[in-house]
């Protein structure tokens, strides 16, 4: 074979490779990476180019990968990662907007290991139309200290879409001043006027909103106000910009205030944007005016007032491509995704998420579910939800699905929609995932509470906090509510084989230790054995609105895992001033112990023998406030880390 020859076949396989690596089958997955693991360092703008597919028409959905994690600060930083910062990202085409592409508030992330990260998942196929060929990104972090790192990646998910996203526009972007009578907001937002043309069909406008900053009133960080979108003048819909949820936060055990709620944000979570539909009241070929009108706000210190970030954006979509196609969305649970955290992990009820995605309704759907390796099982759903309407689903008390460990991979998929059989669009009919079973406990134990000194607004004149116990089909089997305020009490369970939810509410939303609320006082619950009261399970006081932790009794799921039902370790109580108390499941004749700061440094260190006892009391009076972190190694070797905070 000549030179020439050889040239020509090295060049058509590099083609070949290349176009595979772009056009896959259907229901494959391109992978682009933006940024790896860069370190912010400086406020401002972070720009690049990123190598996109060249042509975006056969993706049925792009998911952007935001993947916050941590590095170590040089000696002497100050507030290395503890503070809820604003972030953008943005695509920079060359001809057009520069557009956002979604926003999130970093997490109080003080007491993050480095090791630590978190990939928040966004779905851009809004913006297919540009997310294409050699494009500028730009990181926008408009934090004043360093410790955090962005790894970004764009996922491109072979198929077709429910529509084609066409084009987008810029209505507003930016940060405006809200009650400040010298610049006021409604001469930033001014109406503008658009035109759509063929293919587009249809029309929607994007709002992406966060309040920050504060005046003497909380406003616009701390307050709850609304905004208005209208079309050619009238009202099409009106939104509170407030998050009432943020003691709720999957991002959980962050520090700081990550409890409080906010102006349409949670510390640590992406800003969710709204969506108005527009293709009632807007067609093809129509001019049409677009504006946006805030509730009538002054400041009292208008110099100081706070304001919003807002990206408002017009999309306009192609027809749609599937008459009758439903998608899972997502698996709520069971699911290792950290962004459902809270809802996991299960021994029962899997929750899942459908959308229509055809023009026809759909009214029903037989939904078939399995562990990889074991038997399947069916759901029937009824409801009726128009194109682009979703719904979480629960397919029901099912304990057979998980105690025969077959594996730790959950799958689901659509079988029937509309009794017509399988749907037009089989790529989005199936989703996996992974996931860890959940702990065994023993059938008798005993809770033990301490309750804090927060008086309840709900329920006057109790405690702020009760627990209960609910069994697979939601029944209450134990409880303990109607408390009294800085009182112990100890209640023994006794629960037959079955799957079960601890579930402990404070209707304060501020947990029942917090560093925030010191005149709160400090609460402490924990499992504990019957015989000796060794610790089986201690949980942290800082958990927001509600505290769950899912069990099982009388049978271990999936033998194949090591069993982790018993915490060896515990540490109360947390918060701490002068003395924490070490409590042991399991007697042990000594532990090595080690007390490490926030940056890892090693404050004390000591051998300590224990005689088989359950529990030492460790000094704490030299340490400073803030978080730490106890490693012990017991008398079997084994190793254990616990955190705690010294308030004072």
């Amino acid at each position: 074979m000549n030179r020439l020859m050889k040239n020509t076949l090295k060049l058509l396989l590099l083609f070949i490779l290349v176009q595979g690596s772009v056009y896959a089958a259907p229901g494959d997955t391109t992978w682009v990476t933006v940024f790896e693991n860069r370190k912010i360092e400086a406020y401002g703008n972070f720009d690049t180019t990123a190598v996109l597919p060249s042509t975006t028409t056969n993706y049925r959905k792009i998911r952007m990968h935001y993947i916050l994690g941590r590095y170590k600060c040089a000696p002497g930083s100050q507030y290395c990662g503890q503070w809820d910062y604003g972030t953008s990202v943005y695509a920079m085409p060359a001809n057009g907007d520069t557009v956002k592409l979604g926003r999130v508030i970093t997490p109080y992330a003080g007491n993050w290991a480095l090791t630590r990260t978190h990939d928040y998942v966004i779905d851009v196929t809004d913006y297919s139309s540009i997310l294409k060929g050699n494009l500028g990104m730009r990181y926008v972090y408009e934090g004043y200290s360093w410790g955090f790192s962005l790894t970004l990646k764009i996922e491109y998910i072979e198929g077709t879409p429910a529509q084609n996203a066409l084009e987008v526009q810029n209505i507003y972007d930016g940060y405006y001043a809200y009650g400040n009578t010298s610049d006021p907001i409604e001469d930033r937002l001014i109406a503008k006027n658009y035109t759509y043309n063929a293919p587009a069909v249809s029309a929607a406008i994007k709002n992406i909103i966060s309040g920050h900053g504060s005046d003497a009133t909380g406003c616009g960080e701390f307050c709850s106000k609304y905004y208005q979108q209208k079309i050619n003048g009238n009202l099409v819909e009106q939104k509170q910009l407030w998050k009432d949820d943020c003691g709720f936060n999957n991002i959980d055990f962050q520090t700081g205030t990550w409890v409080y709620d906010r102006a349409n944000w949670c510390p640590g979570e992406e800003v969710y944007p709204f969506y108005h539909d527009l293709k009632t009241i807007t067609s093809a070929g129509t001019q049409f005016s677009a504006d946006m009108d805030f509730q009538a706000y002054t400041s009292p210190n208008p110099s100081n007032a706070g304001g919003y970030n807002i990206a408002s954006q017009l999309i306009t979509y192609g027809a749609i491509n599937h008459a009758v196609d439903a998608s899972i969305e997502d698996v709520i649970s069971p699911n290792n995704d950290p962004n459902h955290n809270r809802a996991n992990g299960i021994c029962d009820n899997p929750m899942i998420k459908i959308k229509n995605v055809g023009s026809t309704a759909m009214t029903s759907a037989t939904i078939q579910y399995q562990l990889v390796g074991g038997p399947p099982y069916t759901f029937n759903w009824t409801g009726n939800l128009a194109f682009n309407q979703e719904e979480i689903v629960d397919l029901g008390s099912n304990t057979a699905l998980f105690s025969g460990n077959e594996s730790n991979k959950f799958m689901v998929k659509v079988i029937d929609v509309n009794g017509q059989g399988a749907d037009e669009n089989v790529f989005n009919d199936t989703y996996k995932t992974n996931f860890t079973h959940v702990k065994e406990y023993p059938s008798q134990f005993r809770i033990k509470f301490l309750t804090n000194k927060s008086t309840s607004n709900l329920n006057y004149p109790f405690n702020q906090t009760g627990w209960k116990i609910l069994d697979g089909t939601g029944t209450v089997v134990a409880s303990r509510l109607n408390n009294a305020n800085e009182t112990t009490y100890m209640d023994t369970v006794n629960l037959p084989m079955g799957c079960y939810t601890f579930v402990m509410d404070d209707d304060g939303c501020d947990g029942i230790s917090w560093w925030a609320n010191s005149a709160g006082g400090t609460g402490t619950i924990q499992f504990v054995k019957m015989a000796n009261l060794g610790s089986v399970k201690s949980f942290s006081g800082d958990f927001g609105c509600q505290l769950v932790e899912r069990f099982t009794v009388g049978y271990l799921l999936n033998t194949n895992e090591i069993n982790k039902a018993e915490k060896q370790i515990g540490v109360y109580p947390n918060p701490a001033s002068d003395k924490v108390s070490v409590s042991f499941s399991n007697p042990t004749d000594q532990v090595k112990y080690r007390i490490l700061d926030i940056t890892g440094k090693i404050i004390d260190q000591k051998e300590v023998h224990l005689n088989q006892s359950l529990e030492h009391v460790i000094n704490t009076e030299n340490l400073k406030n803030g978080v730490y972190f106890l490693w012990c190694e017991l008398s079997n070797n084994q190793q254990y880390s616990e955190k705690f905070v010294i308030q004072k």
